[in-house]
């Protein structure tokens, strides 16, 4: 086709513009959803048990973690299945009366997701040719991400009312870079997601049909709050601190050395995104890592709701009133060790006497002012360094003196996992609170949460947990990434999270869906009553009654 003059130049500019080629539509995807919504009281993709032959070829290494394109056809993968119940628990409510509730209000209704770790993959300063960091699943990040916020939307919409807010337990980056928190800060809301890194690539040819495709993100329309993690600030998640000699090689080309691990990146221009071990990257200067304090101005500046979403100045932790005029108190911890160097131990929890006294005066005040509260931090208390100023014990002696804390909700751990605080004696007046761990939306079983707590009004409260897998379509790439991050877990991994698909699902399902009773202190239950709260039980009757 020939255009005269001026007019050739201009059509020229649009097809070369960055994010454009002549091979794709004007405008970026949107990812559809399938056509019923559904949490794990409905559906569950739970893994496939490996054949014999796979396991034996895994094994000897004639199967490879990099080779994932031959993962379905030796039966590595998820299938969909029944969904599960929430399963009660009394142990810090053993008097909880077998009779009906009385007029039940519903004081919180919430959205949890952990860890979506999003990736740059094309990044030089990436592990990725180590195979027990490799992730098959790695490129599709974003697509993954997007697809669990998409979800969670989908069911506040069908609710009888929104979520009250949102709250995401850390590790929004994998390499801590400016670009991949960017990316996530996009997708939660609202606007275009250009996954790509350096080139711009089109694996394969179309728009929407690979992992560097742009793509438009709804958005999560209700306020969200966010605690930082161990990758949102050090060399992927705790191999090394952030250096300037660090932040000068994300931007170069020159494949970053790194003493203890082949380094690598993925090829972005191929269709499986192989893995470089030997070879240049194009530079990207917004591949940069960030510093503890900036990432925490990222959050601030993010736009959306609430303005600034907690932060402050010169903060990486805070309390907010999440619901105007209700006794409610969000305490959302910073757990990052920035000062630690050490292999592995740099991705352990830490915390200094400084934000400990603030904490204690913050649990203070809301005991006096009566209110529930619901703390919010990157790392439970079992996964802190040996040689953090305030223990995990010590963090949960607090926790447990403060008479409104009901829940402590974390990530980290890239698992679903419960804990009581404290182990119960059977006394009546033994309050307690319960600690929950929230899988990855990254890795498998790539689930989020929805919370939601209610005053029984018999002097208890409910506490439903109810666990989201990402409703997208089989034949998406959310989907594929699914399949892909179950097959890994079959695969060794550097931690005890991988290796035998069927044991590590058998010990995750317990604690998916829960249903947690607890008793109120009176002062509490009696301000609790001089409120107006919904008396719609959205579990029961949204939730429950979905698909």
């Amino acid at each position: 086709m020939k255009f005269p003059g001026s007019i050739s130049i201009l059509v020229l500019a649009v097809f070369l513009a960055p994010g454009c080629s002549s091979n794709e539509p004007a405008g970026p995807a949107t990812y559809p959803l399938g056509d019923t919504a559904y949490t794990t009281l409905q559906a569950l993709w739970e893994p496939l048990v490996p054949p014999e032959a796979t396991l034996k070829m895994i094994d000897d290494g004639s199967l490879e973690v990099t080779e994932h394109y031959r993962f379905e056809e030796l039966g590595l993968g998820v299938r969909r299945a029944e969904g599960n119940d929430w399963i009660e628990h009394l142990e810090l409510a053993p008097g909880y009366p077998a009779s009906p509730p009385g007029e039940r209000r519903s004081l919180l209704y919430i959205w949890q997701a952990a860890d979506p770790q999003v990736i740059d993959e094309e990044s030089p300063i990436r592990l990725e040719g180590f195979d027990l960091l490799y992730r098959s699943h790695g490129h599709l990040s974003t697509q993954v991400f997007e697809a669990h916020v998409r979800t969670a939307q989908r069911i506040s919409n069908l609710s009888g009312r929104p979520f009250d807010f949102a709250v995401l337990a850390g590790d929004l980056s994998d390499g801590g870079q400016l670009n991949e928190l960017r990316w996530v800060l996009t997708i939660i809301n609202g606007g275009i997601v250009d996954p790509d890194s350096g080139y711009d690539d089109d694996p394969v040819p179309g728009a929407g049909n690979d992992y560097n495709d742009p793509f438009l993100s709804d958005g999560l329309d209700v306020p969200w709050y966010a605690a930082l993690g161990n990758h949102d600030a050090l060399y992927n998640g705790g191999f090394a601190a952030v250096d300037e000699d660090l932040r000068a090689a994300s931007q170069g080309s020159s494949i970053y050395d790194f003493p203890v691990f082949v380094n690598g990146f993925r090829d972005g221009s191929t269709p499986g995104a192989v893995v470089v071990t030997e070879g240049r990257a194009q530079p990207d200067p917004a591949r940069t890592p960030l510093y503890l304090d900036e990432a925490a101005a990222e959050l601030f500046n993010a736009g959306g709701l609430p303005p600034g979403h907690g932060m402050s100045a010169g903060k990486t932790y805070y309390s907010v009133k999440p619901l105007e005029g209700k006794p409610v108190r969000l305490v959302v911890l910073c757990t990052v060790n920035t000062g630690s160097a050490g292999l592995g131990t740099g991705s352990l929890g830490y915390l200094d006497w400084e934000q400990f006294a603030w904490l204690q005066q913050e649990l203070d005040a809301a005991d006096a002012a009566r209110e529930l509260v619901i703390v919010l931090s990157h790392h439970r208390t079992g996964d802190f360094l040996n040689d953090s100023p305030v223990s995990g014990a010590e963090l949960a002696a607090v926790l447990e003196a403060s008479s409104g804390v009901a829940l402590h909700i974390t990530g980290h751990g890239h698992r679903n996992l419960n804990f009581i605080h404290p182990q119960p004696q059977g006394g009546a007046d033994e309050f307690g609170y319960w600690e929950l761990m929230l899988a990855s939306t990254l890795d498998y079983p790539m689930q989020s949460r929805i919370i939601e707590i209610v005053d029984d009004d018999n002097g208890y409260l409910s506490i439903y947990c109810t666990n989201i897998g990402h409703n997208s379509t089989e034949d998406s790439l959310a989907h594929k990434s699914r399949r892909l991050s179950a097959a890994r877990r079959s695969f060794p991994g550097i931690t005890d999270a991988y290796g035998d698909v069927e044991a590590l699902w058998a010990e995750d399902l317990p604690a998916q869906n829960l249903l947690l009773r607890i008793p109120i202190p009176p002062e509490l239950r009696t301000e609790l009553a001089k409120h107006d709260w919904p008396t719609q039980i959205e579990s029961e009757e949204t939730l429950k009654n979905l698909d």
